[in-house]
């Protein structure tokens, strides 16, 4: 966190410093691991599935989980402080396309996004039908 801090937040200027943040940091070494994978567009190394404990269907291609260097943060200003809501090892992802509360404006980049990209599950996390 202190790396964020520094090289990221604290350069942002107070008249700026307002309102929701969801962005990616790439990180000088590896941050953790990512369930995040890109995929053909055409689909052949992904499928749709919804995974343990969820009621929305995802994006989802089976493997291994790998080392990333990218940060993502969500998180808010609370002038003049900075409140964290999530940190973690991975890129910044929309909300997935089926997720009710995507709003009609995030649409296009969710679809585009997630055309591209799945979610990493290894067998038994995940079902073709909701629970």
């Amino acid at each position: 966190m202190d790396w964020l801090v520094e090289e990221h937040l604290s350069s942002i200027s107070p008249a700026h410093r307002q309102g929701w943040v969801h962005a990616s940091y790439e990180y000088p070494r590896f941050a953790g691991v990512s369930g995040l994978r890109e995929v053909p567009p055409d689909g052949s190394a992904s499928f749709w599935g919804y995974r343990n404990k969820r009621t929305i269907p995802s994006h989802l291609c089976e493997g291994e989980k790998s080392l990333t260097r990218e940060i993502c943060l969500w998180g808010w200003w609370d002038s003049p402080c900075f409140v964290v809501h999530t940190l973690y090892p991975g890129a910044k992802a929309p909300r997935e396309i089926h997720d009710p509360d995507l709003t009609l404006q995030e649409i296009a980049g969710a679809i585009e996004f997630w055309r591209v990209h799945a979610i990493v599950v290894e067998k038994g996390d995940w079902s073709e039908s909701h629970h």
